[in-house]
């Protein structure tokens, strides 16, 4: 395997949307990815800035704009099943740190797949965001981690820092830049209908802490919908009272990183502990549909066992 080039994040240079490439030595002469013969590029601690998908796992999905993207590892057999656990170590990590960061993957596809091998070449999709991530027993009984990237908005520009895309400004903390760009790209908040009905029954107050965002001088507060079911694919919850809850943002975020689970009796764990940190707070015109929360919790099964 030849030594890989810098790694850097966004759009190749001088390569259009839709272009083709025969070989991966092609991707690599053009920057587009940056090992032959390899997947994925990337580090636990910098980030994937490209993959080539090439029909590797039985469980990814490619839906055009949303891609369902299954981990390294696991040993998957001809067929791309898992044979044994997957974890979120080496490269797997690094796909954490899109998630949070909002850092950009090039994506392409192979072509003509045969045996988990492209025959017809290589097409350069684009620009791709990881939009969440989980983990599932496969029907074997094996953990399987998957995550899913949407494709990032047409037009929108990405600039790092040429030493490092994940580098501190000298006058910003690295944490508050990992911030601005996780608000600003990453969380999609959606304020549907029936969240915000949600949202205004619980008067925008969290139901896990119980604390009020404050946002104004006049006692302005702000909250979020959040789906307890995730939708879209591959989860396909749906957008129904009985499917939300009012967070504040904390609380969303570890939620939906699978931080903090929710028991069919309502009590709210944190799952790294697994400490029961109290009872959600409920109102009685606010049934929770037990199933999502079932749903939820398998999306993690690493960690949700016996709860």
């Amino acid at each position: 395997m030849s030594p890989s080039k810098p790694i850097y994040f966004g759009p190749p240079p001088d390569v259009s949307e839709g272009q083709w490439f025969r070989t991966h030595d092609a991707l690599y002469a053009a920057d587009v990815h940056r090992f032959r013969g390899q997947g994925i590029s990337g580090t636990a601690h910098e980030g994937v800035d490209s993959i080539v998908a090439s029909g590797g796992y039985a469980g990814d999905e490619d839906l055009g704009d949303t891609i369902i993207y299954t981990a390294q590892g696991g040993s998957p057999d001809s067929d791309g099943h898992i044979t044994e656990d997957q974890s979120l170590a080496g490269v797997n990590e690094g796909m954490l740190i899109n998630y949070r960061e909002g850092l950009p993957i090039r994506y392409v596809r192979g072509l003509g797949i045969k045996r988990r091998k492209a025959t017809k070449g290589y097409r350069y999709r684009g620009l791709y965001l990881v939009e969440g991530y989980w983990s599932v027993l496969t029907d074997r009984g094996h953990l399987m981690w998957q995550f899913r990237l949407a494709k990032a908005a047409a037009g929108e520009r990405w600039e790092f820092d040429e030493a490092s895309p994940t580098a501190a400004d000298e006058e910003v903390p690295l944490l508050e830049q990992a911030a601005a760009r996780y608000i600003s790209t990453q969380r999609r908040v959606r304020n549907t209908q029936e969240a915000r009905a949600i949202k205004a029954l619980y008067d925008n107050t969290c139901q896990m802490c119980r604390l009020p965002v404050v946002v104004d001088i006049d006692g302005a507060r702000y909250s979020e919908g959040a789906h307890i079911h995730a939708l879209g694919r591959p989860h396909g919850g749906r957008d129904v009272r009985s499917n939300i809850l009012c967070l504040c943002p904390n609380c969303h975020v570890l939620f939906d990183n699978g931080a903090r689970l929710i028991t069919d009796d309502l009590k709210v764990v944190d799952a790294l502990s697994r400490q029961v940190l109290g009872d959600l707070h409920v109102k009685r015109e606010h049934r929770i549909d037990t199933a999502c929360l079932t749903q939820h919790r398998s999306r993690w099964a690493d960690r949700s066992q016996d709860l």
